[in-house]
């Protein structure tokens, strides 16, 4: 579902936020004490999502921290101005992305520059203007010689659900008529163990999502996500489902996908020891090559793995006891991964999600409401309550609705229907 401006940088801030916090929340800060992590991250400035730098003062990470474990991730959100301290001019950190995109893409003009800032996420619609840009081409020539190489040092997570790689690979063509899948993979970045792995129809966020929950359902929740900047990876709703889980989420720098080295070394065994020898039977459809998929990686995750002398599985088992499920089973999954959207409900007392009516109470007429709901899974919608808690909403029976009868005043029945 798509999500304004607005409502995005409310989303990315808190995002922000919880990354300097969540060491002091999950408790894997390498500092002696909580304290002294505030007091080193506090030592230097640090960047903003606008690209501003500020220096923040121990007592409000803390402040942060209480709020999080408080109201969860919403606490995080500014309640203001959710444009407070947004820049409109280019600062250094922005001109060097800028000066990183001319360096790779040669003779790029300022128009194309600014429409790459603005879908890439760098800057909001509106915010900066193609004359800025234009008069920061005028200040600042591109210097000669090739850019810097990027930082490639090997990293390792220090434990078994510390890092989760997530990458897509394009599969074959399957069914009939033809069509593409789409491989979504989740590997452990510790254990190399391949916590989810399944082929899709779509490569969206929805999609993904999915391929999340059932990692997490299995396997724990890790403590950070790292992705790239692909649409299923990069959307409000992941970042709220992450947040609310107590994962940080880590995009790769734009357009530097091998920095998730990981996952890009499961793709390409994938591609060469599955892929390139799949038998015919499982291109028949998509739930024939999951099955076959299924057994592969079984193998994989069963055999010794070079780099770390263990196979996978093995070497996820050994800190078994380190992993954190979700309380509250199915229940609590369904409701950590449920999608939010604001919707104004119409005259007729209805709301419309994924292409369905769902019945409102009358009394909500013409009001804005928050929404959870499960893309793709129809009647799993849930109306926000004042209270925290959840109504399930009824799709809604215009038959049924011609039959029953009309009274006046409208008033809101909060005690009807399902509670969750």
């Amino acid at each position: 579902m798509a999500v304004d401006a607005k409502e995005k940088r409310r989303v990315e801030l808190a995002e922000y936020k919880f990354g300097l916090v969540a060491p002091a929340v999950n408790g894997t800060y390498p500092d002696a004490s909580m304290a002294e992590y505030f007091r080193r991250v506090c030592a230097e400035p640090v960047g903003l999502p606008d690209g501003t730098r500020v220096r923040l003062k121990p007592s409000t990470l803390a402040s942060w921290r209480r709020r999080y474990l408080k109201l969860g991730f919403e606490g995080l959100m500014p309640k203001g101005r959710s444009d407070l301290g947004t820049s409109r001019r280019i600062d250094a950190d922005l001109g060097a992305d800028v000066q990183a995109m001319r360096a790779e893409h040669p003779g790029i003009s300022a128009k194309m520059v600014h429409e790459r800032l603005v879908e890439e996420g760098y800057v909001a619609a509106g915010e900066l203007s193609v004359a800025t840009v234009q008069r920061w081409f005028r200040a600042n020539p591109l210097p000669g010689g090739e850019a810097p190489a990027k930082d490639r040092r090997a990293f390792e997570a220090a434990r078994v659900n510390g890092i989760w790689q997530a990458d897509t690979l394009h599969g074959p063509h399957v069914g009939q008529p033809p069509r593409r899948a789409y491989l979504q993979a989740i590997i452990d970045d510790r254990s190399r163990k391949v916590v989810a792995a399944r082929f899709v129809a779509r490569d969206d966020a929805a999609s993904f999502q999915g391929t999340l929950r059932a990692a997490v359902a299995s396997h724990g929740v890790p403590e950070r996500l790292f992705v790239d900047n692909g649409g299923p990876y990069r959307n409000a709703q992941l970042s709220l489902i992450c947040g609310g889980l107590g994962i940080v989420l880590l995009h790769a720098a734009v357009r530097d996908g091998a920095a998730k080295g990981k996952v890009e070394r499961l793709n390409r065994t994938i591609r060469m020891r599955f892929l390139s020898v799949l038998p015919e039977e499982a291109r028949e459809s998509l739930d024939a090559l999951n099955s076959a998929l299924a057994r592969w990686v079984a193998a994989y995750n069963s055999a010794v793995h070079s780099s770390t002398g263990l196979a996978p599985n093995e070497a996820f088992a050994a800190e078994a006891d380190r992993l954190r499920f979700l309380d509250g089973g199915e229940g609590a999954l369904d409701e950590a991964f449920r999608n939010r959207v604001t919707r104004k409900v119409a005259n007729d007392a209805t709301v419309r999600v994924d292409h369905v009516l769902y019945d409102v109470p009358m009394g909500l007429v013409g009001e804005r409401v928050e929404l959870r709901f499960t893309p793709g899974r129809e009647g799993d919608v849930w109306l926000a309550m004042p209270d925290g808690s959840r109504r399930r909403l009824a799709p809604t029976d215009k038959a049924a609705n011609s039959e029953a009868p009309r009274v006046r005043p409208y008033s809101i029945d909060w005690g009807a229907g399902e509670g969750a």
